[in-house]
């Protein structure tokens, strides 16, 4: 899955920041970029070169392929790749308000041969860092909205029918579930 490390901003990342412009605004200059996002990194307060700090982070996603370099001429921009825009989906969607629950449950189940293991606890811990709680074995359940996350995770992670998602009206026993999330 994608890390990406940032100085936090009011709960918003300067990553966050670069990847929501770009994805505005489609293709962008970097000096484009500097003069709007210069003023969220002045906010952080730190003692650093804002400038500075903003191409080397510019930089760091373009080598992690969130971005993409685009040149023409002596005009240099960026775009958002494929792994950028799913990376602020993820984004969008950890920084989402709080829903109200609708009494249904969201559950996932999967069965992940061996040999993708890597691949089986990455979508273990992306699930477990949205707030899924383990039922049984290979079984997690969640009481929000979430399905469109899960598509994306399904598909960055090339799962297919592997992984299933479910959206269950009644659950025997769930009264723990209940105080579990606070229900």
């Amino acid at each position: 899955m994608v890390k990406i490390q940032t100085q936090k901003l009011n709960k918003i990342t300067v990553a966050e920041i670069i990847l929501t412009t770009v994805a505005t605004v489609g293709v962008l200059s970097i000096a484009l970029v500097a003069p709007n996002a210069l003023k969220l990194l002045r906010l952080a307060k730190k003692k650093y070169d804002p400038k500075y700090y903003l191409a080397k982070k510019t930089k760091q996603m373009i080598k992690q392929g969130l971005l993409k370099e685009v040149v023409v001429g002596s005009w240099k921009s960026v775009s958002l790749t494929s792994k950028g825009e799913r990376a602020l989906k993820k984004y969008r969607f950890q920084q989402r308000p709080k829903q109200k629950w609708d009494g249904k449950w969201r559950v996932v189940i999967f069965d992940v041969w061996e040999k993708s293991r890597i691949l089986r606890d990455a979508l273990r811990k992306e699930i477990k860092q949205i707030g899924f709680i383990q039922l049984q074995q290979s079984v997690w359940i969640y009481p929000y909205d979430c399905e469109d996350y899960i598509e994306l995770l399904k598909s960055d992670l090339k799962f297919g029918k592997n992984v299933r998602y479910m959206i269950v009206e009644k659950l025997d026993s769930d009264s723990s579930l209940r105080k579990q999330f606070n229900l």
